[in-house]
């Protein structure tokens, strides 16, 4: 079974809720019911004192007594239950006299009313009348108390305190009997609310098991977005994202597959170049003509190698970031100087002049910075290792394509945000309109200039704007400077290390 369903999540929230709901309105009903058997039952021992007081009078000598008890008495005891009390005393105004007209010597007086000081009951006007409940020989009894003020024939004042009590055991057990119907109700009425949440939320999971069962059905390379049509609205946006999610999935085995052929078709083409010339070779008995084939195979060698190294850094730079490598700060500045000097030899090898713009300044010349000088030019959140492979590729990019004897500069700027790295040639360029193609890859755009063979696998942009994405920023194309060649700008977002951090 299991516990954490929503069956039983629904069920822990409402049962306890449900329950506590119960339970007040079952107090304040008993309470309700309470106070209204309590007003009817003193009503029903209030009729007897009030008889008893209209039977107040004088006997022989004047004094006051009671008339006709016993008819009282009698209906009093037909109409009541057992454990009933009757009893009438008076006293004089003075309090000097007392005399018990009827009952016990003794009885629980009305309590004194709140106040400063206590109001003595037995000292109010006439007809006051007091509900109190007591205890007599043992047993809770409700008592009604009536207050006559008289006066005998001599003019002497009396107060009567005329009491009539009986037990509530009656009120007692009628309020047990009906908080245990309560009780038994709520019971049921919880049942009832329980098996309809445990069967309704299981009528409305029945879409959801369909969806699962046609999930499971479903083959491995099946990546259709799952039908929403019967699922319920609450659920609809779990299934939305879970068809956005498939879209992704196929998205990426649909470039995966492209990525495939398209190497696959990139290192066919020298290795079917490598073997024909291999049997050319072989046919030869010139050492001149086997020298020239072999020379031939290096050149293709070095540019499936070359295909190959791209390929890695692709799939290395499609990998998701890693929390490491956003927790590392690299200095775009020194990682650029570092490239340019790493690619001077196979600039000047066609010829070209290769420059870099320091950070700080065109004039800057970093064997001048102080030994030690703290803190990063140009800090961004990346790899050392990702940032040279992202500038590395856009470089060579620019001298693969930029004709002998043409000018390249690489330009560091920081602005207020960002970190700008600016590679300007003064090669063919790329029109406007192609320029969001350059970056697909394996994409070769053709090129008109004289002297520039486009011998390039189509891969270096794309490895660049991929990382550059990776590392949150981007890669954009524009005319070169003056409007002539082509000019790649980098644009990674600047970052604020913290002591401890620097790499």
């Amino acid at each position: 079974m299991n516990w954490r369903g929503l069956r039983w999540r629904l069920l822990w929230v409402l049962v306890p809720v449900l329950v506590a709901l119960f339970v007040f309105d079952s107090w304040r009903d008993s309470a309700s019911l309470r106070r209204e058997l309590d007003r009817a039952y003193d009503q029903s021992l209030l009729e007897p004192a009030q008889a008893l007081a209209d039977s107040l009078g004088w006997d022989e000598e004047g004094a006051v007594t009671l008339t006709a008890p016993f008819h009282i008495i009698s209906m009093f005891e037909a109409v009541n239950g057992q454990h009933k009390y009757l009893r009438v005393a008076m006293q004089a105004s003075d309090g000097s006299r007392q005399r018990v007209l009827m009952g016990a010597a003794s009885f629980p007086p009305p309590p004194d009313t709140s106040g400063s000081p206590p109001h003595d009951f037995t000292h109010g006007a006439d007809g006051d009348r007091r509900f109190y409940n007591a205890n007599v020989r043992g047993q809770p009894v409700r008592v009604a108390a009536l207050l006559r003020v008289v006066h005998d024939r001599n003019g002497q004042e009396w107060r009567v305190l005329i009491q009539t009590a009986q037990d509530t055991k009656r009120v007692s057990g009628v309020l047990q009997d009906l908080l245990w119907e309560t009780l038994w109700r709520d019971a049921r009425t919880l049942a009832v609310l329980v098996l309809v949440v445990w069967f309704g939320i299981g009528w409305g999971l029945r879409p959801l098991r369909a969806l699962r069962r046609t999930i499971r059905e479903r083959g491995s390379d099946d990546l259709q977005p799952l039908d929403t049509s019967h699922v319920p609205a609450e659920v609809r946006p779990l299934v939305d994202a879970m068809n956005e999610h498939l879209a992704q999935q196929r998205e990426a085995l649909q470039a995966q597959r492209q990525f495939l052929a398209d190497a696959s078709h990139q290192l066919r083409t020298p290795l079917a170049i490598m073997t024909t010339q291999a049997g050319y070779a072989l046919r030869e008995s010139d050492p001149a003509a086997i020298r020239t084939s072999l020379l031939s195979m290096r050149q293709q060698l070095q540019r499936s190698r070359r295909v190959a190294e791209q390929l890695l850094s692709l799939a290395n730079a499609s990998q998701p970031a890693q929390e490491a490598l956003q927790l590392q700060y690299c200095d775009v500045n020194a990682v650029a100087r570092e490239v340019v000097l790493a690619h001077l030899p196979l600039a000047l090898e066609k010829q070209q002049d290769l420059g870099f713009v320091d950070a700080r300044g065109e004039d800057f010349d970093p064997d001048d910075a102080p030994q030690g000088a703290p803190g990063l030019v140009a800090p961004v959140a990346a790899s050392g290792n990702a940032l040279y492979e992202l500038l590395a590729n856009i470089v060579h990019n620019a001298i693969l394509y930029t004709p002998a004897g043409g000018r390249i500069s690489v330009l560091v700027q920081v602005q207020a945000e960002q970190v700008r790295v600016l590679v300007q040639d003064n090669g063919p360029g790329i029109a406007a309109a192609d320029r969001e193609r350059a970056f697909a890859r394996f994409e070769r755009l053709p090129s008109s200039a004289a002297g520039v063979q486009t011998t390039g696998s189509g891969l270096g942009l794309a490895i660049a704007r991929t990382y550059a994405r990776r590392m949150h920023g981007d890669v954009l194309l524009a005319d070169g400077e003056g409007g002539r060649g082509l000019g790649v700008c980098v644009l990674l977002p600047l970052a604020r290390p913290v002591m401890g951090k620097l790499s």
